[in-house]
C-alpha cells in the first residue's frame, strides 16, 4: 500500500481555505444587509416625520425638520416643502396647494364654460 498522508493534509488545507473564504463572504453579506436595513429604517422614520409636519401636526423627535412655504406662483399654487434630516439621512417632501387666487381662477373657468341653462350646475 502506498502512504498518502501528505496528499490528505493538502486536500484538507485547501478545503479549509475555501470554507474560510466562503464564510467570510457570507459574513460580509450579512453585515451589508444589516447596514442597508438600518439605513432603510432611518429613511422611513425621516419620511414619517416629514409627513407628520406636512399634515400640520407637531413633531418632537431626533430629526431636524424644516418647513418652507412659497406662494404666488403662476399656476395659482402654493408650494410647501418639508425637509427632515439627521446625520447622513435627508428626506424632502414637496406638496402643491391651491391658493385662493388659483381656486377663484379655476372656478371662473368652470363657470365660463358651464353654460347658462337653468339645469347647469357650477362647482
Amino acid at each position: 500500500m502506498k502512504n498518502s498522508r501528505g496528499f490528505c493534509l493538502v486536500q484538507e488545507l485547501v478545503c479549509f481555505c475555501l470554507t474560510a473564504v466562503l464564510l467570510a463572504t457570507a459574513i460580509q453579506g450579512f453585515y451589508r444587509s444589516n447596514y442597508l436595513l438600518k439605513e432603510s429604517l432611518e429613511l422611513q422614520q425621516a419620511a414619517q416625520a416629514a409627513q407628520q409636519v406636512l399634515a400640520g401636526e407637531e413633531y418632537s423627535g431626533r430629526f431636524d425638520v424644516t418647513q418652507k412655504l412659497a406662494s404666488g406662483s403662476a399656476a395659482g399654487l402654493a408650494i410647501q416643502e418639508v425637509q427632515a434630516a439627521y446625520g447622513k439621512v435627508r428626506v424632502k417632501l414637496i406638496r402643491a396647494l391651491p391658493t385662493a387666487e388659483g381656486l377663484s381662477a379655476a372656478g371662473a373657468a368652470v363657470r365660463a364654460f358651464a353654460g347658462s341653462g337653468a339645469g347647469d350646475a357650477c362647482f
